[in-house]
């Protein structure tokens, strides 16, 4: 049907790849500018600018004038008052920890909070290694460095206001082609199929994240992207109508093994991937580049498929064509979205309805002031630890680096130990990769000005990383750090040595705190399982009875959300101590995936559950919400060996779930 040309003119970095020259070129410009006669002017204007810029999360004019706002008055108020307090190490120590403890208790108001809060942090420990003279000449230096910094981003923002969404948009492209590819592994009798829905579900996690993302950008922005919104729409729909494509694989593998049609129809699968992904790299198309009927390939396989359909039995036949009209309305949609259609898409949804409800920020606040809140008990724990690691650096190692032991100690903790451990595994080889390339780097290179080039792309790699490989940034930015401090201070085997062991000191007490005021999620399992469950009960009874289609892609929508949240619970307790049944809990994932998809596949299709069948399963989902283990005989309808689809496949899935209960 179409092919995708993607000329070298039409080449777009990654807002994350641009982003990082523009980060890079901002923070050296007034280091570089002003080193000779005003150093530290500069240095102060170029802190300021790198930590601001870690708070530059994707969004809108509006999000990120706020975030700017935001972070002016932490960054002021902490570099003020706590470069003052540098003259008393207890005074020093009393201010380092309350405002450890009050600003990463910012991430109960939200993510740029969060991001701003956690920067106010870091900002107090450069300040220990900078030490300036001047607390009001410092913090005037770091908030014209957010200035400088924003004063260019909000302009790229006026220029290119739909930046982050198409980027956002490109970003669920992508994680939907991959979606696409562990769909045609299920159609692989090679592939086990517990071992394809793991896969499934994991990416189905992905997805959700970038959708959600997209719908923040965008439905915060209205009335401006009333555009956007259309291709968003398709973007989403694209997932479902993958999503849709579901049946009881084990039974079609079993029916269709001998006649061919299960590698014509991975193939087929596999092929709409790779036009996916294809066209997530060139989201928005200009109409100049306008797809090109070249779909040999395409014909061929749907060709093939039809031919083999019509030499199978009725049932069997059924599948496969209902594969066909699902592919071929995958491939409508992402025409749609290659030539960017304007046309407006009916039953827009209300933005409102879509987007969380605003609460009041000392609401926000206090409804985490209680051990019960993981935010609450991460600040206490950071808190604590930053007292370990500040009594560390006095008594123990009383040097010009010793503030490298509670950066990376605010850097790669997290409150939970999946994420914690993670970081520090990143941490710890991307440090060590770095120590070791920028050593070779002294040795060979000996023109100062080559180095601070080095230098610099090693910050690149970090901003350019940063959210992406998080070893790699830490390798570029372990290399810019050694370079630069080797040729200010000299001695580069103190500097790496000292950088090395303070990173490797603070992962060690950042994972031992994780069971200091500990958030663990197994405990949470299985009331994450039932939420899981009722948001497809909802989904169903919406899709089932007379509801408006805004009720249906909001119940849709929460569905998903709760299928989300059970994945990621999943993800952190496999690493945690505790007694969670995880096989369990994994087969209640697998199940609620399955009805998922199934409700989905009823509702893109138009078609209403049989009365008794959804009555029976329906009664099913609420036995499982309720406990019980009283499990019907299944119809004896579902016992013969046949292909199940639709409301029979949702009856069956259901009554299933009642085992694990």
């Amino acid at each position: 049907m179409f092919k995708i040309k993607a000329p070298l003119f039409h080449f777009r970095l990654t807002e994350s790849v641009a982003d990082a020259f523009r980060n890079t070129v901002i923070v050296l410009l007034p280091v570089v500018l002003l080193y000779q006669h005003y150093r530290q002017v500069g240095i102060g204007i170029g802190v300021g600018a790198l930590l601001i810029s870690l708070t530059d999360l994707p969004g809108n004019r509006r999000n990120k004038a706020l975030t700017a706002l935001q972070s002016f008055a932490i960054f002021f108020l902490v570099s003020m008052i706590f470069s003052a307090s540098l003259s008393s190490p207890i005074l020093t120590g009393l201010v380092l920890l309350i405002f450890t403890f009050l600003l990463s208790m910012t991430a109960a108001l939200g993510g740029r909070s969060a991001a701003a809060g956690t920067m106010g942090i870091v900002l107090m420990v450069f300040t220990l290694g900078l030490r300036p003279q001047d607390p009001l000449l410092f913090s005037a230096f770091i908030v014209a460095g957010g200035a400088w910094f924003h004063a260019i981003s909000l302009v790229q923002v006026l220029i290119l206001p739909f930046r982050s969404l198409y980027q956002a948009l490109r970003e669920a492209l992508s994680a939907t082609a991959d979606f696409l590819g562990a769909k045609a592994a299920c159609y692989d009798p090679a592939m086990p199929l517990n071992e394809a829905y793991r896969k499934t579900i994991a990416l189905h996690l992905r997805v959700s994240e970038k959708q959600e993302l997209v719908r923040q950008l965008l439905l915060s922005d209205r009335p401006n992207a009333r555009h956007q919104l259309n291709t968003a729409i398709r973007v989403i729909g694209l997932y479902e109508q993958v999503t849709a494509m579901h049946y009881d694989y084990a039974i079609v593998r079993e029916r269709l093994a001998q006649t061919g049609a299960l590698p014509l129809t991975a193939e087929l699968i596999t092929l709409l991937s790779e036009e996916t992904r294809q066209l997530s790299r060139t989201v928005p198309v200009s109409r100049s580049l306008n797809t090109v009927p070249n779909d040999t390939h395409y014909s061929r396989l749907t060709g093939e498929l039809s031919v083999a359909a019509g030499r199978m039995e009725r049932e069997d036949a059924s599948v496969i064509n209902g594969i066909l009209i699902n592919t071929s309305a995958i491939r409508n949609l992402l025409a749609e979205i290659a030539v960017d259609e304007q046309a407006t898409i009916e039953d827009l949804p209300e933005p409102d309805a879509f987007l969380p409800n605003e609460v009041a920020l000392l609401s926000k606040l206090r409804a985490h002031f209680s051990l019960r809140s993981p935010v609450l008990r991460f600040s206490l724990r950071l808190t604590l630890l930053f007292a370990i690691g500040y009594l560390a650096t006095l008594f123990f190692a009383p040097n010009q680096y010793s503030y490298w032991l509670l950066l990376t100690i605010v850097i790669v903790a997290r409150p939970k130990l999946a994420l914690t451990w993670q970081r520090n595994l990143e941490r710890l080889s991307g440090t060590a990769a770095g120590v070791l390339l920028a050593s070779l780097l002294l040795f060979l290179v000996k023109p100062a000005a080559v180095l601070l080039l080095i230098a610099a792309v090693g910050l690149l790699c970090f901003f350019a990383w940063n959210r992406s490989v998080y070893a790699r940034s830490v390798t570029g930015i372990t290399v810019c750090v050694v370079i630069c401090l080797s040729l200010y201070h000299g001695q580069p085997a103190t500097i790496m040595s000292a950088r090395l062991w303070y990173s490797l000191a603070g992962c060690v007490l950042a994972f031992a705190g994780i069971f200091i005021f500990p958030v663990w999620i197994n405990k949470e399992l299985d009331e994450l399982a039932h939420a899981a469950v009722d948001g497809n009960l909802l989904f169903l009874e919406a899709v089932a009875g007379e509801a408006a289609l805004q009720e249906i892609r909001l119940a849709r929508k929460e569905a998903h959300l709760r299928l989300a949240r059970l994945s990621e619970g999943l993800r952190h307790a496999r690493v945690e101590p505790g007694k969670a049944d995880l096989p369990r809990l994994e087969q209640i994932q697998v199940l609620n995936y399955r009805i998922n998809a199934v409700i989905i596949s009823l509702f893109l299709a138009g078609r209403k559950p049989e009365p008794q069948q959804l009555e029976r399963t329906i009664g099913y989902m609420h036995n499982f919400i309720r406990g019980g283990k009283q499990v019907q005989d299944l119809p004896k309808a579902l016992h013969e060996q046949q292909l199940l689809k639709g409301t029979a496949l949702l009856e069956a899935l259901s009554l299933e779930l009642i085992k694990y209960a």
